[in-house]
């Protein structure tokens, strides 16, 4: 019970808030605070400066904070010990992963890791590069799948998949029946784009920038169905990854053009936190990853 206790009060600490984190630990806010107030009882001190913006440790809470820290780890270590003693796979894995990831390569990546170790308890939480990153560096997730780049000093990140992406034009447009276009075709499109804070965007920027194209109109949607319908519905063209468009293809509702002279690539990275600890079956989700075999095959289905 005083290990529950414990991480509660790291987690407070850690957030500044009760309320965040009772989203983080999945629990109720009344059950933090009691809690919290346990700890202070058991000793005998107050813990937090409780204010209606968010708390702060006490000088005995800042004490606290750094002992429960090492408790913690300590505890953790004895776990991943008797886990690996007795050969076990087992527990929770929180993967972030942003939407092209979460969308079309990591549920296939889940189930073949779940068809492995059937112990492991899953779960998975989508969102833009920028939104599960952060998610990552405040701990909230075990482990991340992103496209865009990391430049976070508490994240480390390993490419586990070259991408490729393509401009995709609805199959009666213009640019459908040319073998490949150039920067000059794209200049006088609407371009259809994701959110600021998507790794998709960010590429599809850089590829425009690269080819010193200014689109004389840009649409901004949120997900990469509602940019595939568009597409479909003649809005304007837009670039996705070859991952996404399988079932349009099958079914002829989109058609993928060539730019000249430029193949657009990106990679897809694993991210971990620089100090968080990791358990034996994050580690294996990380080592299931890069071997491959999953990806190669639903990359051979797209």
């Amino acid at each position: 019970m005083l290990d529950h206790q414990l991480r509660v009060f790291v987690t407070v600490a850690e957030k500044k808030s009760f309320s965040r984190a009772a989203k983080a630990l999945r629990l109720s806010q009344p059950a933090i605070s009691q809690h919290i107030q346990a700890l202070e009882e058991h000793y005998q001190a107050r813990l937090f400066e409780r204010s209606n913006r968010k708390v702060e440790l006490t000088q005995a809470g800042t004490i606290l904070y750094s002992y429960a820290q090492k408790i913690l780890k300590l505890h953790q270590e004895a776990e991943r010990a008797l886990s690996d003693l007795m050969g076990l796979v087992t527990g929770r894995i929180v993967v972030g992963a942003s939407m092209t990831i979460g969308e079309y390569v990591l549920p296939g990546l889940l189930g073949a890791f779940a068809r492995k170790y059937p112990e492991v308890e899953l779960a998975m939480i989508t969102g833009n590069t920028a939104m599960i990153l952060e998610q990552a560096v405040e701990g909230n997730i075990d482990l991340a799948l992103v496209e865009g780049p990391v430049e976070h000093a508490q994240l480390v990140a390993e490419p586990f998949l070259t991408d490729e992406m393509v401009l995709i034009v609805p199959p009666d447009h213009p640019l459908a029946a040319r073998p490949q276009v150039s920067a000059r075709d794209l200049a006088s499109c609407t371009i259809i784009l994701r959110e600021e804070g998507s790794g998709t965007r960010l590429v599809a920027e850089g590829v425009l920038k690269k080819l010193n194209v200014k689109p004389t109109r840009i649409i901004q949607l949120g997900s990469i169905q509602a940019i595939k319908q568009a597409v479909e519905a003649g809005l304007g063209i837009s670039f996705l990854s070859k991952l996404t468009i399988k079932k349009e293809l099958a079914l002829g509702t989109i058609k993928p053009v060539r730019l000249k002279d430029l193949t657009i690539t990106r990679e897809f990275k694993i991210v971990r936190h620089r100090t968080k600890f990791q358990s034996r079956a994050c580690e294996e989700f990380c080592r299931f990853v890069k071997e491959g075999e999953a990806l190669a095959a639903l990359q051979a289905k797209a």
